[in-house]
């Protein structure tokens, strides 16, 4: 085999076994997306009623209440419980992408109700 044919096939296989550039390197951790949300009376300011976030990122929605609360993050399936005084964190992973009620969970005489609070749009990258 000519030399410079053997060096051909060197470099070919060479390239077919080395390792991936991106190998061994750590993926940059996922962004954080962080909402502050004061509930009163059973509502949140017009301006926070859509909380937008992108696929991928890591959401902290960070609640605080003037009464004892229940909320459900419909599609992610995660429940929080809120108390006067006493700040509550849902987090998660933006792996979904839609938009997703969080709902009020709470007794009213003998019946259970809920109701919209916000929704969570995550948008795909």
């Amino acid at each position: 085999m000519p030399a410079a044919r053997m060096l051909a096939v060197v470099i070919a296989l060479g390239a077919c076994l080395a390792p991936p550039a991106t190998a061994g390197a750590e993926t940059p951790p996922a962004a954080l997306r962080t909402f502050e949300i004061r509930i009163a009376e059973r509502r949140v300011p017009p301006e926070q009623r859509v909380l937008r976030a992108t696929e991928g990122e890591r959401v902290e929605l960070r609640w605080s209440a003037d009464e004892p609360l229940v909320l459900h993050l419909h599609g992610y399936d995660i429940e929080t419980r809120v108390e006067p005084g006493k700040p509550a964190v849902t987090a998660f992973a933006a792996r979904l992408t839609g938009r997703f009620p969080v709902e009020i969970h709470f007794a009213e005489g003998s019946r259970h109700r809920h109701r919209a609070l916000l929704h969570v749009e995550i948008h795909p990258r």
